[in-house]
C-alpha cells in the first residue's frame, strides 16, 4: 500500500534524478532508496523510472505518481512551516546545510548557540548544492554567494577572498589542483578554466575541502577561499584575486524567519561568522 514516505521518495527522486541525492534529501540510506523503489515498482507491476545516462526519468506511470507526490510533499512542507511558526521558545532541532569548505566555521559556532540555548539541537547536511528550502530539505542555509536566491531571506555574514595556496615551504613550480565539472558554475572554477591549462592539472576534485587537503599534502597548488587555508599547513602564493571576492550568507525560508529557534540561531550565528571571516 502506497504511503506518504513512498510519495516523498518518488518526489525526491524525480526532483534530483539521482538516488544518492534523494537519499541525502530524505536523510535515509541509499540502499533504502533502491529497496523501496524496487518494492514500489513490483507493486505497480511496471517501472516508475527509466535509467538513462545515470539519470532516473519518470515513466508515464511514474509521472502520474510524481504529480501526486509533489503535491503531498508541498503540503507537508507547508504544514511543517506552520507548525514551526507556532513555537514559543527557542528550542528544537534545526536542519542546517552548508558546503564542505564552510564546515569548520559552521561547527565552531554551534557550541556558542548551545551555550545560550541548550534546547536547540542540529542536523548538518554538507552539500555543495542549494537545498530546496520550500520543500523543507533544510531550514537554514549557510552559503558562499554574491547573489542569494530572491525566494529566501537572511543576513550577510561577511566577505572573503580567494588566493592560490600551496603546502608551506614547497616548491614554486607546482602543478595545479583544479575543480571538476560539478563545480563549474562557481567563479573559482571559471577562473581556473581560463588561467590553468589541462596539462598543468595533476588532480580534479568536486570539493574545496579536498582541494585544500591535496594541496596541504604537497600534491600541487590550489585556488582556495582565504578562510579555508587556516585549517591546513598552507601558505599563500601571490596576491588575493580581487575579482573573486565573495560573501557568506545565512538564509532561511520567509515562513521560518520569526520562528524562535531560527531567530535565536541567526542572531548568534551572523556575528560569530562575521568575526571568523575577519580573523587571520
Amino acid at each position: 500500500m502506497l504511503s506518504t514516505d513512498d510519495l516523498l521518495l518518488i518526489a525526491a527522486l524525480a526532483r534530483s534524478g539521482k538516488p544518492a541525492a534523494a537519499s541525502t534529501s530524505l536523510n535515509v540510506h541509499l540502499a533504502t532508496v533502491y529497496r523501496r523503489l524496487k518494492e514500489l515498482e513490483q507493486e505497480a507491476g511496471a517501472p516508475l523510472f527509466q535509467r538513462l545516462g545515470g539519470q532516473y526519468i519518470p515513466t508515464p506511470l511514474g509521472s502520474e505518481l510524481v504529480r501526486a507526490a509533489t503535491a503531498v510533499a508541498a503540503s507537508l512542507a507547508e504544514a511543517r512551516r506552520q507548525l514551526a511558526g507556532g513555537e514559543q521558545r527557542p528550542e528544537g532541532r534545526i536542519t542546517l546545510t552548508t558546503p564542505d569548505s564552510l564546515v569548520p566555521l559552521v561547527t565552531a559556532l554551534l557550541p556558542l548557540v548551545r551555550r545560550k540555548h541548550a534546547g536547540i539541537r542540529f542536523d548538518l547536511v554538507v552539500s555543495n548544492a542549494f537545498a530546496d528550502m520550500a520543500r523543507y530539505e533544510a531550514e537554514v542555509a549557510i552559503r558562499p554567494t554574491r547573489s542569494p536566491p530572491e525566494t529566501l531571506v537572511g543576513q550577510r555574514a561577511g566577505a572573503f577572498r580567494y588566493a592560490i595556496y600551496a603546502k608551506t615551504g614547497s616548491a614554486t613550480d607546482l602543478p595545479w589542483i583544479a575543480l571538476d565539472d560539478s563545480l563549474s558554475a562557481i567563479p573559482a572554477a571559471r577562473w581556473l578554466a581560463v588561467h590553468v591549462a589541462e596539462e598543468e592539472t595533476v588532480l580534479r576534485v568536486n570539493s574545496m575541502w579536498a582541494a585544500a587537503q591535496a594541496a596541504a599534502a604537497g600534491l600541487g597548488q590550489a585556488l582556495l577561499p582565504d578562510y579555508l587555508h587556516r585549517s591546513f599547513d598552507l601558505e599563500r602564493r601571490g596576491s588575493f584575486i580581487d575579482t573573486l571576492e565573495s560573501e557568506v550568507w545565512l538564509l532561511v525560508h520567509p515562513d521560518l524567519r520569526r520562528t524562535p529557534r531560527i531567530q535565536a540561531f541567526m542572531d548568534l550565528a551572523a556575528g560569530k561568522l562575521r568575526a571568523q571571516l575577519k580573523a587571520g
